[in-house]
């Protein structure tokens, strides 16, 4: 019986009038689609090329709302329907990519690997992926170049939009409510919880569905004002240039460096909802983005959407390293031909119902549960650490990642006994705070200030300064007055007379940017707070930044053809590192009481450097020292006299 009723509605749903197709809008697909993929294959090529994504939700919102705004006038609206449409239209593709991305892990993927593509792959499926990601992700997250299904958050935002916009939409209808306004207060809160969040916690003002459906009602706004009125030949040809520019310069000059959504978002969300607004005779909708090759690319803008991620991430987890250009460009090219036969044998027969719509959605939904399974019993069983794929040989035994390493500190070091100070350090949501000290009780003799580059340095500067209470505070921003948290902290710090000694060290390519406004007076503002003070103060230099992970050193891999690689080119350092290192300089050399202290020497000589010395692994991702790691840099800066 419910079977039948929802053969009915979905049927019923199937005849109400079609929308008019515009080829512009699929032209505008193939731009943010494209953006996307350049973005992720050559970053430095198209640095906002990540907006693609804000395109897509514009456009979504639009055409969405305006199908659900046309059923309902003519009362043919069905949330059963609906909700079978969009399973017909999302779900074949994706079971797809997800089935071959476990088939690969498979035969790829070492056991820790395996079991994270496994459970973002139930979150992919109950497009959860945002939510997921916002749980994992904070400062010392694992590295997202690795998760080849990272890119389903926005699938994720979109699908949680649908679950709720219908519901919505039908109480403000029967309400007689007026959209327009409507829509608008829900894109002012949504927009405001953007903002508000994008100075507060970026993290989640990336990956939350309230900070981010603000993008979609757009499109929906738009689908309400666009029933009324077609804008006139003028109109339509200012506001396709005008959204073309707008695009444009959101893709040339937005970084990922940026705080992102935030305001930045209006950029490519008004672009978009311009070039939709102009209609079909806009200048650049009818010329550019209504050419065959654009309507192609928008065709199958979605199966690539969801194909190129995971084959730019894959060779990157194989080689440990970032993919070569031709390597790249390969994955977009088989990105591209995968996109195309996904959508011309197993889209369009579902879509243009040579398969049967009722039987191809009942079988979609058991293929996507017999997907969710599978993944749910290779992380029940631990990733199965029994397959091939899964027994490397393993040159070096220290434990690699974030997990290993918060166990030893937790088990071998203290939260920090300061309960102010340790309550200013980042806190980590399954660790908690990040201030760690060497003896159980007692006041902080040395602190090591900074971020997690600060914090790796603890077990071998403990083992160094065995009869002192030796301490690490981690945060996110740059270590200097300047930075609101950090200045609370460093102000604390300077004030406890107990604390003698206080070496600063951090990710500096990180925290020390071209935007960064006058690095060198703020930490020379803070060094000159320590020394007045009566502090003993070291700055660190940072540790190699390799652009591979230390598995290509540890392990064997299976499909690599170039062996263990442990080393990286000397000179890449150099120059990565060459705009915070004239920074530094610059503070310590108006800091005269300030010892400035490198650290280069000590992994690299002039051709190279290295991951391991002695036999041992020294890192344990690309830019984090293992426990051996960090005892062997402190025991060469104890024997050169730099402690």
């Amino acid at each position: 019986m419910t079977s039948l009723r929802l053969e009915q509605q979905i049927q019923a749903a199937s005849t109400q009038t079609p929308l008019q197709y515009r080829r512009d809008i699929d032209g505008l697909r193939a731009v943010a689609v494209m953006s996307v993929v350049i973005f992720h294959a050559f970053p430095s090529a198209l640095t906002g090329g990540f907006i693609g994504v804000d395109i897509f939700f514009v456009i979504s919102g639009f055409l969405i709302s305006s199908i659900l705004i046309q059923a309902l006038r003519e009362d043919k609206f069905s949330l059963s329907g609906f909700y079978a449409r969009r399973a017909a239209r999302i779900f074949p593709a994706l079971i797809v990519v997800l089935v071959s991305c476990l088939s690969f892990g498979w035969l790829a993927m070492l056991a820790d690997e395996y079991l994270s593509l496994a459970k973002h792959s139930i979150a992919g499926a109950a497009f959860v992926s945002n939510l997921l990601l916002w749980s994992e992700a904070s400062y010392f997250d694992v590295a997202a170049n690795t998760k080849p299904l990272l890119h389903l958050w926005s699938l994720g935002i979109e699908e949680q939009f649908y679950f709720v916009w219908p519901l919505l939409l039908l109480a403000f209808w029967r309400l007689r409510t007026n959209l327009p306004i409507a829509i608008g207060l829900l894109i002012a809160v949504s927009f405001g919880l953007n903002l508000y969040q994008a100075s507060h916690n970026p993290t989640a003002d990336f990956y939350s569905p309230q900070t981010r459906f603000w993008e979609l009602l757009a499109g929906a706004l738009l689908s309400c004002l666009a029933l009324r009125a077609a804008p006139s030949a003028i109109w339509a040809n200012v506001m396709s240039l005008a959204g073309t520019a707008m695009i444009g310069y959101g893709l040339l000059t937005i970084t990922s460096a940026a705080a992102f959504p935030g305001m930045l978002a209006l950029v490519p969300v008004a672009g978009a909802v311009l070039i939709i607004a102009a209609g079909p005779e806009g200048m650049v909708n009818r010329f550019v983005l209504s050419n065959r090759l654009m309507v192609g690319i928008g065709l199958i803008s979605y199966p690539l959407y969801l194909w190129h991620w995971p084959l730019l991430v894959f060779p990157r987890i194989i080689q440990s390293a970032t993919p070569s250009p031709e390597i790249r460009a390969t994955a977009i090219v088989a990105a591209l031909v995968l996109a195309w036969a996904t959508y011309r044998f197993i889209e369009s027969p579902i879509r243009t119902q040579r398969i049967d719509r009722n039987t191809a959605i009942k079988g979609l939904c058991g293929a996507m549960v017999v997907t969710t399974v599978t993944a749910l019993g290779i992380q029940v069983g631990d990733g199965l650490p029994f397959r091939e794929a899964a027994k490397p040989v393993a040159r070096y035994a220290e434990d690699l990642g974030r997990y290993p390493y918060i166990t030893y500190m937790s088990k071998n070091f203290y939260k920090c006994s300061d309960e102010a100070l340790r309550n200013l350090s980042f806190k980590d949501l399954e660790f908690g705070y990040r201030c760690f000290q060497s003896k159980q009780t007692g006041s902080i003799d040395i602190l090591l200030l900074g971020d997690s580059h600060a914090e790796h340095l603890l077990a071998g500067f403990a083992d160094e300064f065995n009869s002192s209470n030796v301490a690490s505070f981690s945060q996110k921003q740059l270590p200097a007055l300047d930075s609101p948290v950090m200045r609370e902290a460093i102000e604390r710090v300077a004030a406890d007379p107990a604390i003698k000694k206080v070496f600063i060290s951090a990710l500096w390519e990180q925290k020390i940017q071209p935007s960064t406004e006058d690095p060198a007076g703020q930490l020379e503002r803070t060094f000159k707070l320590f020394t007045d003070n009566h502090k003993s103060v070291t700055l660190l230099d940072d540790v190699p930044t390799f652009l591979f992970d230390p598995e290509a050193c540890k392990y064997g891999r299976r499909f690599s053809a170039d062996g263990p690689t442990c080393t990286g080119p000397f000179d890449q350092q150099m120059k990565n590192k060459a705009l915070y290192h004239k920074a530094l300089a610059e503070a310590v050399e108006k800091s005269p009481n300030v010892k400035y202290v490198p650290v280069l020497q000590y992994f690299c000589n002039t051709n190279d450097c290295s991951m391991v010395s002695g036999g041992k692994l020294l890192f344990r991702d690309p830019n984090h020292l293992t426990i051996e790691g960090s005892r062997y840099l402190a025991k060469k800066l104890k024997q050169s006299g730099h402690l």
